[in-house]
C-alpha cells in the first residue's frame, strides 16, 4: 500500500520530476547507468529522455536510441554523446565498441571532429575512411596537427575543385599532401581526357543511331543497324545509363521502323482477299434486303410481326456496316434506297398498331352529334393530325379501323364549314385591331402597339389557321415595323458595346501592370453591366465576344495572382522554420561570462529578425498567428540578452564613476595609469543596450580626457608663459586633425587664449593661435547648422521612416498608414531631402510591395558605401569583405584618396553623413551595419 508512496523520483508521474531526478544522478555512478538507460528508452516524455541519454556512457545503447527514438532531436542528441564518449580517454571503453558506435555515425561534422581531435589512432582512421565530403576531408587535410591524417584525408578526396584549392593552400606549406594533391590532380585530368574521347565515340555512334531511326527505310537497313549494334558492344559498359537509355531507344525505333515495314507487307496482301470477299457479301446483303422488302408487302395482323421485321432488318444493317466500305457505290445506293422504303412502312405499321386504340377513341369522339363547334374543329384536327402520323401506305389497303375513322373525319368536317360564319367574324375583330395597332405604330405609341399585336396574335390563334393570307401578311408587316422601332431603340446602346468589347480586346496585348490591367477590367465589365441592364435586344454574338475578351486580357491576371498566392506560401513556410529554429535555440545563461558567447547569441537573434523580414509579404489571418509566435519567442530569447546588457550598462557606469574620483586624485601620475587600465577594463565589456551605449562611451571618453589633461596641465605647469601657449598651439593642431570632440576643443581653446593676454598682438604664436581659433570656429558655425529647426525635423520624419518600415515588414500597413500620414503632414511640406525621397520610396513599396528584396539589396550597398566613406574620412580601415569596395570608390574620387592621409578629420563631412544615412529605406533591418556605423560615429563625435 504505501510502495506508491515511497517510489524514487525518477519514476514519478510528472516529467518535470523525473526531469529534475535525472540532472542529480551522476553519470559515474554505476546504480544511475540502468536507471538512466530506462529512462532513455522507456519514457514517455521527450525532454526526460533527452536528458537521460546526456548522461549515457553505454555506446551500444547509445548507438540504438540514434536509430530507433522517435525524436530527430534525441536521435542526434545521442550522435553527440558517442562523439563525446569517443574523444573522452577517461571513459572506460573497448576499443571494439569504440569502432562499432564509430561506424554509426554518418554525419559528416561528427566524424570530422573526430578525425581532428581523438587521440586514438585507429579511430581517426576510421573517421576518414567513412568520411565521403570532400570539403571536410579538405578541412581535415588542411588543419590536422597529425601529418599521417592530412596525407589519408587527402588521398580520399576526389573533387577536382577541392584538390585545386588545397594544392594552393598546401604548395608551400604541406609537401607530403602537395605531392598527393598533385598526383591525383594529374591522374584526374588523364581520366577526363580519355573520358572525354570515349564519350566522344560513344555520342558520335548513338547520333549515327538517332539519324538511322530518323531516316526512310531502304534496302540496307537493316545491314546499316547490325553494324551500329555491333560497334556499340563493346562501348556499353562505358556509357552512362541515360546514354545508354538514349541508344536503347533510337534502337528499337530502327527495328520498330523495319519490322513495320515487314507488316506492311503481309497486311497488304492480306487486304486485297479480304476486301474481295467483303464486297461479295455486301452484294448478298442487299440481296437478303429486297427479299425482306418483298415480305413485307401484305399488311402483318399483329404487332409482334412488325417486330420481326424490324429485328430482321436491324440484323441485316449491323452487317451491311461492317461491310459498307468495301461494296460498289450502286450497291451502297440501292441498299439504301431500298432500306428506307422498308423503314417507312415498318413505321407505318408500328404506328397504326401503336395508335389502334387511339383510332378508336377518336372514331367513337367524332360521331358523337354534341360536339360544340370548336370542339368538332380540335377534334377533326386531331384526327387528322393522328391519320398523318400514321401515314399509310398508299399501295397497301387499309385496315377496317382506320378506314372508319377518315369516314367520321368526313361527316365533321361538314360540320365545321357550318362554324366558318363565326370566323369571319373573328377576322373582322382582327382587322379592326389591326388598325388600332397601325395608328399607334404611327404614333410611336410602342407600349400601347405591344398589347395591341398581342390581341391579334390571340385572334389568329383563335382563328386555328382559318386566317386569310391578307390579314396574315398585315399581322407580319405591322410585327416588322413594331419590331424595327425596337431595333432603333436598340441602335444606340450596340455601338457603345462595340467599343467595350474593342476596349477589352486591346487589353490582351496591353504592357500594362497587372494591378493597373485587372482595374482595367473591372472597370469596362461594369460598364458593361450598366448598358447591358438599358438595352431592350441582348446580342449573344456580342456577349460572346466580349466573354472571350474579358478571359484572353485576365489571364496575365490570374497568372500573376497565383504566382503571389505561392509566393505567399513560400514565406509562409520559411517563417514557420524560422519559428521552429528560434524554438529550438536555447536561452543563454545570464551568468555567462564570455563575451564572445553573447555576441554569437546576439548575432543569431538578429539572422532570425532579418529572415523573418526578408520572407514576406504573407497571407494576413495565418501570418498574424504565426507574427505572434514569433514575438513570443523572441522576447523569451532576447531576456537574458538584455538583462547582460544591462548588466554591461552597470558596469560601465561603475568604471564612469570610478573615472570621477580620480579626477580629484592628488597622484596625477598613477592616476592616469589607472585610467588605461580602466580603458582596457571597458574593451572587455559587452555591449549595452543600445539607447544607452553612445551616451555612456561620450561620458567615459570625456571624463579619461579631463584626466588627461590634468596630467599635461601639470607637466605643463613649469614651463613659461610663452612655452605654454607654443604647447596649447600644439594640442590645439593635433586635436584639430584628430577626432577630438568640438567642446574639448573650445575648452582648450579658452585656455589658450588666456595664456595669450600678456602675448605681443604681432607675435606669430598669436598669429598662430587666431587662425586655430577660425578654424575651431568655421566647425562650429557648420555643426551649428545642424543642431536647427529643419535638420531636427527631418530627424522627426526619419522617425515617421522606421514606423512605415516596420509597419511594412510586419503587415500592420492597413492599421497604422493613416495615421504615419498625419504625423508626416504635420512636419510640413516635401523639401526633396533625402528624408522626403526615402518617405516617397515605402509609399511607392507599399503600392508593389513585390519589390522590397530589390530595394534591400540596393540599401545594402548603398549603406555600406556610407561605412566606408566614414572609416575614409577618418582615417580608419574598413573590414576585409570592403577592401574592393573601398577601393572602387577612391578610385572614383581620385583627389580625395590621394589626401586621405594628411587630410583632417572635418566633422561637418561626418555629420552630413549621418544625415545621409537618415535618409536610407531599411536601415535599422541591417543590425551588423547600423552597429558598425554608431561604433565609428561614436568615436569621431
Amino acid at each position: 500500500m504505501l510502495a506508491r508512496f515511497l517510489k524514487p523520483n525518477w519514476q514519478h508521474p510528472k516529467p518535470d520530476k523525473r526531469v529534475k531526478a535525472v540532472a542529480r544522478l551522476r553519470p559515474t555512478d554505476a546504480k544511475a547507468q540502468p536507471i538512466l538507460s530506462q529512462l532513455a528508452l522507456e519514457d514517455q516524455d521527450e525532454l526526460v529522455r533527452l536528458n537521460a541519454t546526456e548522461k549515457l556512457l553505454n555506446l551500444n545503447l547509445l548507438i540504438k536510441i540514434s536509430k530507433q527514438d522517435p525524436s530527430a532531436n534525441i536521435q542526434q542528441q545521442a550522435l553527440h554523446r558517442i562523439s563525446q564518449i569517443l574523444l573522452n580517454q577517461e571513459i572506460d571503453t573497448s576499443a571494439e565498441e569504440k569502432q562499432n558506435a564509430l561506424a554509426s555515425l554518418k554525419e559528416s561534422n561528427f566524424l570530422t571532429h573526430i578525425a581532428l581531435n581523438s587521440r586514438d589512432a585507429s579511430l581517426r582512421e576510421q573517421a576518414i575512411r567513412q568520411l565521403n565530403d570532400n570539403a571536410n576531408l579538405a578541412v581535415i587535410a588542411e588543419k590536422s596537427q597529425r601529418a599521417s591524417v592530412r596525407l589519408l584525408a587527402a588521398e580520399k578526396i576526389d573533387c577536382p575543385e577541392t584538390l585545386e584549392r588545397l594544392s594552393k593552400l598546401a604548395r608551400n606549406k604541406d609537401k607530403g599532401v602537395y605531392k598527393i594533391v598533385r598526383d591525383k590532380l594529374q591522374d584526374l585530368r588523364k581520366q577526363e581526357k580519355l573520358q572525354a574521347e570515349l564519350q566522344e565515340r560513344i555520342e558520335k555512334l548513338i547520333s549515327a543511331t538517332a539519324d538511322l531511326s530518323r531516316s526512310e527505310f531502304f534496302p540496307l537497313y537493316g545491314a546499316k543497324l547490325n553494324a551500329l549494334e555491333n560497334e556499340w558492344v563493346p562501348l556499353e559498359t562505358q556509357a552512362s545509363r541515360e546514354q545508354q537509355q538514349r541508344f536503347n531507344q533510337f534502337q528499337v525505333c530502327c527495328q520498330q521502323q523495319i519490322a513495320e515495314r515487314q507488316a506492311e507487307e503481309q497486311a497488304k496482301q492480306q487486304q486485297i482477299a479480304r476486301e474481295q470477299a467483303l464486297r461479295e457479301q455486301a452484294h448478298t446483303l442487299y440481296t437478303e434486303l429486297c427479299a425482306l422488302k418483298e415480305s413485307a408487302g401484305t399488311a402483318p395482323d399483329e404487332l409482334s410481326q412488325v417486330d420481326q421485321l424490324e429485328a430482321e432488318l436491324t440484323a441485316l444493317e449491323q452487317q451491311w456496316q461492317e461491310m459498307e466500305a468495301f461494296s460498289t457505290g450502286a450497291d451502297q445506293n440501292s441498299f439504301t434506297r431500298v432500306r428506307n422504303q422498308l423503314l417507312t412502312l415498318l413505321n407505318s405499321f408500328r404506328l397504326f398498331f401503336e395508335q389502334q386504340q387511339a383510332v378508336i377513341r377518336q372514331t367513337d369522339a367524332l360521331s358523337n352529334p354534341e360536339l360544340s363547334g370548336d370542339q368538332a374543329r380540335n377534334m377533326a384536327s386531331k384526327a387528322e393530325k393522328l391519320i398523318n402520323r400514321i401515314n399509310w401506305p398508299r399501295q397497301i389497303s387499309k385496315p377496317d379501323t382506320l378506314s372508319r375513322l377518315e369516314n367520321a373525319l368526313s361527316r365533321l368536317q361538314q360540320q365545321v364549314d357550318q362554324q366558318q360564319s363565326q370566323t369571319r367574324k373573328l377576322q373582322q375583330e382582327l382587322d379592326q385591331e389591326l388598325n388600332s395597332l397601325k395608328q399607334a405604330i404611327s404614333a410611336g405609341e410602342i407600349r400601347s402597339a405591344d398589347k395591341q399585336i398581342k390581341r391579334a396574335e390571340q385572334l389568329s390563334k383563335r382563328l386555328n389557321g382559318k386566317l386569310p393570307a391578307e390579314l396574315d401578311q398585315r399581322i407580319k408587316s405591322l410585327g416588322a415595323e413594331l419590331q424595327e422601332i425596337r431595333d432603333w431603340q436598340a441602335y444606340a446602346v450596340t455601338p457603345k458595346k462595340e467599343a467595350l468589347c474593342e476596349a477589352m480586346e486591346a487589353l490582351a496585348d496591353s504592357t500594362l501592370d497587372v494591378a493597373e490591367l485587372a482595374t482595367q477590367i473591372k472597370r469596362i465589365q461594369k460598364e458593361w453591366k450598366l448598358l447591358d441592364a438599358t438595352d431592350s435586344v441582348h446580342s449573344q454574338q456580342l456577349w460572346k465576344r466580349f466573354k472571350n475578351a474579358s478571359d484572353q486580357a485576365y489571364a496575365p491576371c490570374d497568372a500573376h495572382f497565383a504566382e503571389q498566392r505561392d509566393l505567399r506560401r513560400h514565406n509562409l513556410q520559411q517563417r514557420e522554420l524560422i519559428c521552429t529554429k528560434l524554438s529550438q535555440l536555447a536561452p543563454l545563461n545570464e551568468d555567462e561570462p564570455n563575451p564572445d558567447v553573447w555576441k554569437a547569441y546576439e548575432e543569431q537573434l538578429r539572422q532570425a529578425k532579418l529572415n523573418w523580414k526578408e520572407h514576406t509579404p504573407v497571407d494576413r489571418a495565418p501570418g498574424k498567428k504565426l507574427q505572434a509566435q514569433f514575438d513570443q519567442l523572441l522576447r523569451a530569447l532576447e531576456h537574458p540578452l538584455k538583462a547582460q546588457q544591462k548588466q554591461n550598462a552597470t558596469a560601465k557606469q561603475a568604471l564612469i564613476s570610478q573615472v570621477q574620483e580620480l579626477l580629484c586624485a592628488s597622484d596625477l601620475q598613477q592616476a592616469t595609469e589607472q585610467v588605461k587600465q580602466l580603458q582596457q577594463d571597458w574593451k572587455l565589456l559587452g555591449s549595452a543596450p543600445r539607447n544607452q551605449e553612445r551616451k555612456l562611451w561620450q561620458q567615459f571618453r570625456e571624463l579619461c580626457n579631463q584626466v588627461f589633461e590634468r596630467y599635461y596641465d601639470r607637466r605643463a605647469g613649469h614651463a613659461d608663459q610663452t612655452g605654454k601657449l607654443n604647447e596649447r598651439c600644439n594640442e590645439l593642431e593635433q586635436l584639430c586633425n584628430s577626432n577630438s570632440p568640438l567642446s574639448l576643443l573650445q575648452q582648450k581653446l579658452a585656455q589658450a587664449q588666456q595664456l595669450s593676454d600678456e602675448i605681443d598682438n604681432n607675435s606669430p604664436l598669436l598669429q598662430r593661435l587666431n587662425r586655430i581659433a577660425t578654424r575651431i570656429s568655421q566647425q562650429q558655425t557648420v555643426l551649428a547648422r545642424f543642431e536647427s529647426e529643419p535638420f531636427q525635423r527631418q530627424q522627426r520624419k526619419a522617425v515617421i521612416c522606421n514606423r512605415l518600415e516596420n509597419a511594412i515588414l510586419n503587415d500592420q500597413i492597413d492599421t497604422e498608414l493613416e495615421q504615419i500620414r498625419n504625423d508626416w503632414n504635420q512636419e510640413g511640406e516635401d523639401t526633396g531631402s533625402e528624408v522626403d525621397q526615402r518617405y516617397q520610396t515605402l509609399m511607392q513599396l507599399i503600392e508593389a510591395p513585390e519589390q522590397i528584396h530589390a530595394l534591400l539589396e540596393q540599401q545594402e550597398l548603398r549603406l555600406r558605401q556610407l561605412c566606408i566613406r566614414l572609416e575614409i574620412a577618418a582615417s580608419l580601415p574598413s573590414p576585409v569583405e570592403d577592401q574592393a569596395l573601398r577601393m572602387e570608390y577612391q578610385m572614383e574620387r581620385l583627389q580625395q584618396a590621394l589626401a586621405e592621409q594628411n587630410q583632417s578629420c572635418n566633422l561637418a563631412e561626418i555629420r552630413e553623413l549621418e544625415f545621409e544615412w537618415l535618409g536610407v529605406p531599411f536601415a535599422d533591418q541591417f543590425e551588423h551595419l547600423q552597429e558598425r556605423f554608431q561604433q565609428q560615429l561614436q568615436n569621431l563625435i
